[in-house]
């Protein structure tokens, strides 16, 4: 079965919003052995709209659509759905009394414009939205099968999961589509490709993907065939290589982060953990904070952006500061075992560098950073120098904080 995705709002056009809608539901379909063919991105115009919708119609046997079911005039949707395949819109009492009911739940008065969102294109099966109160649409045009979904991630995600796969996976006989993800930080991609070059030589049958993004670097690994006798063997012993050949700056696979693979290490060993951070200003303890249940683990951090922050809060020493500067090994060396200490922790990560873009020198330019981590058995310090944006540097320097604590634990006997 082919399937299409139509992601619809000006939002995503003018880059005022990015598209999570479309990668997230290409994984999910990948579960049940489908794959995604045509990935189609239109703004908030009938028009353009409806030549989006016929193109689907021709060359896709599923067409999953998301945005545009709000109450707003810019919701055109339902509008266009009834111009292309000719649907008389209808009011569905029961749909209107559903999102009356959502705002008594609030306790606000439904505003009127929101009658809208219960316009049913005749034929049309409505889809609980769990979430929200715009209703999904179902319908068949020819021999495919159209699902209209809110553009809300949130939404969107429960009617995919709730409704739109256990209606596919009921009428696919396709098997999982088979991949594995190997997650690395701290190389680059042209490095890691390199060292990668013989392996993909040797296993013609597997498909190598590069997918890097700002805090590490994806190794996607998929059959090149449909041959699927031998794939899972490919796949493993593939998997096995790029390991041993990444070695240290791999931390995980598929979707784990450096947050669930460290807090996973701490709850296993009962360890806790505390944060001193400048200039990346709480995002290390953030991130920490993203895997569920990290109150077991992380007991608390200090911002100290200002120099006499770190000296009240952390007790970094003043003669450290005067000799070295806030951004130097010494001061992120004081700031980890001033937060371990702080805390009581038994772990302790610490961040001192320039984000930029300004603040830089010859001695220390901007992207300079140090990290540190404090533990029983010893304090460590590490140094980069960062290109790319003040944000991309925060986020590169939270992700080598995060693997500093990793690749410790793993040969600690802390």
């Amino acid at each position: 079965m082919s399937v299409e995705i139509i992601t619809i709002g000006n939002e995503l056009l003018q880059g005022l919003g990015a598209d999570t809608n479309g990668p997230w539901i290409a994984e999910r379909l990948a579960t049940i052995g489908l794959e995604v063919h045509y990935k189609t991105t239109v703004g908030d115009d009938t028009g353009r709209m409806a030549e989006a919708f016929r193109a689907a119609a021709h060359r896709a046997s599923i067409v999953i659509a998301t945005g545009g079911l709000g109450p707003t005039p810019d919701d055109l949707t339902r509008k266009t759905i009834a111009t292309v395949f000719r649907r008389r819109l209808v009011l569905d009492e029961a749909v209107l009394d559903n999102i009356r009911a959502r705002f008594r739940q609030r306790g606000i008065e439904m505003p009127a414009i929101n009658e809208a969102q219960a316009l049913i294109p005749r034929g049309a099966k409505v889809i609980e939205n769990p979430r929200g109160t715009a209703p999904g649409l179902h319908f068949t045009h020819l021999e495919s099968n159209y699902f209209c979904l809110p553009g809300v991630p949130s939404e969107t995600r429960a009617m995919v999961d709730h409704y739109v796969l256990p209606f596919l996976k009921a009428r696919s006989i396709a098997p999982p589509i088979d991949r594995r993800i190997v997650r690395t930080v701290g190389i680059a991609e042209s490095t890691l490709a390199e060292r990668l070059q013989a392996l993909e030589g040797e296993e013609t049958g597997i498909r190598f993907g590069y997918l890097p993004h700002s805090n590490g670097l994806d190794i996607v690994l998929s059959p090149a065939t449909a041959e699927v006798a031998w794939t899972r063997e490919a796949l493993d012993r593939t998997e096995r290589r790029v390991r041993e050949i990444a070695g240290r700056h791999v931390y995980g696979s598929d979707r784990e982060t450096l947050s669930s693979v460290l807090g996973a290490a701490l709850v296993e060993r009962k360890l806790t953990i505390a944060t001193a951070e400048s200039f990346t200003g709480g995002a290390v303890g953030a991130t920490i904070t993203e895997t569920a249940g990290a109150s077991r683990y992380l007991l608390g951090g200090v911002i100290a952006y200002s120099n006499r922050a770190k000296q009240e809060l952390l007790g970094v020493r003043a003669t450290t500061l005067e000799r070295h500067g806030a951004v130097s090994a010494e001061v992120a060396e004081e700031m980890a075992k001033g937060a371990r200490d702080r805390f009581d922790s038994d772990l302790a990560l610490s961040s001192t560098g320039i984000a930029g873009p300004d603040g830089g020198s010859p001695e220390k330019p901007v992207g300079l950073v140090y990290l540190g981590l404090a533990m029983r058995d010893g304090v460590w310090t590490e140094r980069f120098i960062l290109g790319g944006t003040r944000d991309e540097v925060v986020d590169r320097s939270v992700a080598y904080a995060l693997d500093l604590a990793r690749r410790h634990l793993a040969l600690s006997p802390v």
